[in-house]
């Protein structure tokens, strides 16, 4: 994990700073404080910080270095503010001094080495994921949650999390998932953790208090029986969709009453849509990824329990059941809705935020500089001395 604030370019083949932070059970809270108050404390002036993460997962965060960050910047004052920090205990140094100038410092090519393990040890956390494995989400607004993949497509995977009372789609990167494979049948609930696998492991009976949980509680409230389409009282107040006035509502609506060809099914959604009958979704991507799921969970699987994939359907039973996010952006070009997103991180540190900033930062050099030119010299500038004009000295004597 890089934090990167500034033109770090200046920073390029400096050596690094060693930070040593208070406790390892609170890193995670204490790197979101140094991220939030890098902007005020360094201002102008660049810092690169480098956190070797090698382990994540539920109330997990290690690293490679124990308790110890690595730090880089011109400016040592800003440097030395980090210590007002919560969790920040200070620099390393020789003896303990607490001196800058006896601050032990790291080759930047030894880092830089730590920096590709780290990387590869972030990667190799989600090589070989497949359509169908057990994952937990590492960050994001569904963090922690566990539940299976449906699809993965150009680095971006779609996860069911099959809560209580509700299923969600979850899009994410496959890089932000952990693979948990390895877990039992039995056992893939979607809080999942150290918890549920001591309990199971340590009394018989545990598995049958999480049973339930495997399962969602469907409700009649989703059945066919229901009307599609639903009119709002008053077209000038805000449009509030229920659970049934959604994709996922409409496709299984769909699926029970016989509709059984993926393209006809994404007609009548993209109809839908356009008339705000339901909720706008996302992207085409999720779209496609619901109607693919209720087809192989309500109508393929119910024919022919043996199979186990979406790609096993178009190979037995044809082609006319192949389709793709694209397909679907193809039914109305004009619809105006993305087959993909993937948004940018809204805390300022992705490509597109520094892009901005630093775009924003030249404009307003350019105004000062303009500002420069215009102002005009001072007497004092020119060259010219300025003296006073003598005043006579008035004599003290009276007539």
């Amino acid at each position: 994990m890089l934090f990167q604030y500034g033109a770090i370019e200046k920073l390029k083949n400096k050596s690094w700073y060693m930070m040593e932070l208070s406790n390892e059970k609170t890193i995670e809270q204490t790197l979101r404080r140094i991220g939030k108050a890098i902007p005020s404390i360094f201002r102008s002036e660049p810092v690169e910080v480098f956190i070797p993460v090698c382990v994540r997962d539920l109330d997990v965060f290690e690293l490679k270095t124990g308790i110890y960050i690595f730090i880089r910047t011109n400016a040592i004052h800003p440097l030395l503010r980090l210590k007002s920090i919560t969790g920040v205990v200070a620099l390393v140094t020789e003896g303990e001094t607490n001196h800058p100038s006896k601050a032990i410092m790291a080759q930047d090519s030894y880092v830089q080495e730590v920096i590709r393990d780290i990387q590869k040890i972030f990667y190799e956390r989600a090589k070989n994921l497949r359509a169908g494995d057990f994952v937990r989400v590492i960050d994001g607004e569904t963090r922690d949650y566990c539940g299976k993949i449906e699809v993965m497509q150009n680095g971006v995977a779609c996860v069911r999390i099959n809560l209580k009372t509700k299923s969600i789609l979850v899009e994410t990167p496959v890089r932000n998932l952990l693979n948990l494979n390895h877990i039992p049948e039995d056992q893939r609930v979607f809080y999942h953790g150290p918890v549920v696998s001591n309990l199971v492991n340590d009394d018989p009976q545990g598995r049958f208090l999480i049973s339930d949980d495997l399962k969602i509680t469907e409700e009649e409230s989703l059945s066919k029986s229901l009307p599609e389409i639903q009119q709002a009282s008053n077209s000038d107040e805000p449009r509030r969709y229920s659970r049934q006035r959604t994709v996922t509502a409409l496709v299984k609506r769909l699926v029970n009453d016989g509709v059984n060809s993926p393209l006809q099914i994404a007609k009548t959604v993209i109809d839908a849509i356009k008339r705000k009958d339901i909720k706008t979704p996302k992207n085409l991507f999720i779209v496609y990824c619901i109607i693919k799921d209720n087809l192989m969970r309500n109508y393929f699987k119910k024919i022919n329990p043996k199979l186990t994939n979406y790609r096993e359907v178009i190979h037995t039973y044809g082609r006319q059941y192949k389709f793709s996010a694209k397909a679907i952006a193809k039914l109305d070009p004009t619809l105006d809705i993305p087959v993909f997103t993937l948004e940018p991180a809204k805390d300022g540190r992705s490509r597109e935020a520094r892009l901005r900033k630093k775009t924003e930062q030249e404009k307003a050099s350019i105004i000062n500089q303009d500002k420069t030119k215009n102002v005009k010299p001072s007497a004092q500038g020119n060259g010219t001395k300025r003296t006073r004009p003598k005043v006579p000295k008035q004599s003290n004597t009276t007539v």
